[in-house]
């Protein structure tokens, strides 16, 4: 899944429920009856507008709630300002005397096809056309525990782990015909071998899967073996044999580097496509990456907790019963926030607003889980950006309802 393919993600304003929510904004209904509106959609949750800088209507505004993937707006932010908008990941590659190939991720959270294509050019523009060993080393990330806190470990793509050497977001394409036949659906992603053997065990179709909620074969991961086999055969498609095995290691400290390569992706335009496609992948190598920055390798989720945590309480001035953030996507229902922090929270973001995807014709981000929807964002009013945020933990959806309340207030 390409670069390409996630900025056509942009939702629709074309749909019905915005040619709804747009009838409604034409309606013009009283204070009175939006504020009533408000009282009886709102059963468990919060709200609150903010306007010139001042909350003007809010309900349980220090009340912490559920945010889901509302979250994401706090880890982009740290983001952006612990490693900085302008900052690339880069993966390096190594060659020793055995003719072993070594490859060391940085946790790059968009290490697509696409880019195991150019790395593997790059290798063999350098002369190279045999290699022994591909070596892994993914020792930037040591997580306590793979799963991350919220996680099923299901087949679905949003419950993918995080690594420091982690290709298309830790999922795996397939198309299943005839309940045997196995390939590839994408162009950019060859056949894999590890496609076979997962593809065997799903019914006929496309499908795109968590590869970590498979069992291991061997002594690699799923995720490095994923990798490792996607270099293999991408680095033969470029004339580079491979005579060896595929192996985990830790660069020898005297082996030469061979080519570092720098993604073409800034943290800005990561955060874009993060906040676009809500994926928790990159929000949550996004996040252990910030924790690395200011503790060191390896990146842990303790090391991200306490440097995310200091982030909100020094930069955002938020206390610790104001927000809890356990990890960075949102899957965890142990994170929380009140209406009143993040509002502050989007304040500070507005320099970087642009970079929140357009919804019904709002700039916004929204949440969901199960019985938890919600949204956070900015209403426009001429070159003024009024920040509001709706947090609901109740079975009913009524957030689309709560947010043409809150824009005509």
């Amino acid at each position: 899944m390409g670069a390409s393919r996630l900025r056509q993600a942009q939702v629709s304003t074309l749909g019905a429920v915005f040619l709804a929510l747009l009838l409604s904004l034409c309606s013009q209904p009283s204070k009175a009856q939006e504020i009533s509106g408000l009282q009886k959609d709102v059963i468990h949750g919060g709200y609150a507008l903010s306007k010139n800088g001042k909350i003007s209507v809010s309900r349980n505004l220090e009340k912490t709630f559920i945010p889901a993937s509302t979250i994401k707006l706090i880890t982009s932010l740290a983001a952006l300002k612990v490693l900085g908008p302008d900052y690339r990941f880069t993966t390096r590659l190594f060659f020793d005397t055995e003719q072993n190939l070594y490859i060391q991720g940085s946790g790059d959270p968009f290490l697509v096809s696409e880019k195991v294509t150019s790395i593997a050019k790059l290798v063999a523009e350098q002369g190279i056309t045999e290699i022994r060993n591909l070596i892994l080393d993914d020792s930037d990330f040591a997580p306590e525990g793979d799963i991350v806190d919220g996680s099923a470990n299901s087949q679905n793509p949003y419950d993918a782990n995080c690594s420091a050497l982690g290709v298309n977001f830790n999922t795996l394409p397939l198309r299943v015909i005839h309940n045997s036949k196995v390939s590839s659906p994408e162009p950019q992603t060859p056949y894999l071998p590890l496609m076979g053997r997962i593809g065997k065990g799903l019914q006929n179709g496309h499908h795109r899967v968590n590869i970590s909620a498979f069992p291991d074969q061997g002594s690699l991961s799923n995720t490095l073996r994923y990798c490792g086999e996607l270099f293999q055969v991408t680095l033969r498609q470029q004339g580079v044999k491979m005579t060896g095995e595929i192996k985990q290691g830790k660069i020898p400290p005297e082996t030469l580097p061979l080519l570092q390569y720098v993604a073409p992706e800034t943290v800005s335009d990561l955060v874009r496509s993060c906040l676009l496609s809500s994926s928790n992948f990159m929000a949550n190598q996004l996040y252990l990456a910030i924790g690395s920055a200011r503790y060191g390798v390896p990146a842990t989720w303790k090391k991200s907790q306490m440097t995310v945590n200091a982030f909100i309480r020094d930069h955002l001035h938020l206390r610790e019963n104001q927000v809890t953030m356990v990890e960075g996507s949102g899957l965890s229902s142990k994170n929380r926030i009140s209406p009143e922090a993040m509002i502050k929270v989007l304040e500070s973001f507005k320099p970087y607003a642009s970079l929140i995807p357009l919804k019904y014709g709002v700039r916004m981000k929204s949440g969901t889980l199960t019985d938890v929807y919600c949204y956070a964002g900015y209403f426009n009013s001429g070159q003024t950006l009024n920040p509001f945020v709706i947090l609901l933990n109740q079975k009913a959806n009524r957030r689309d309802q709560v947010l043409t309340a809150l824009y005509h207030l």
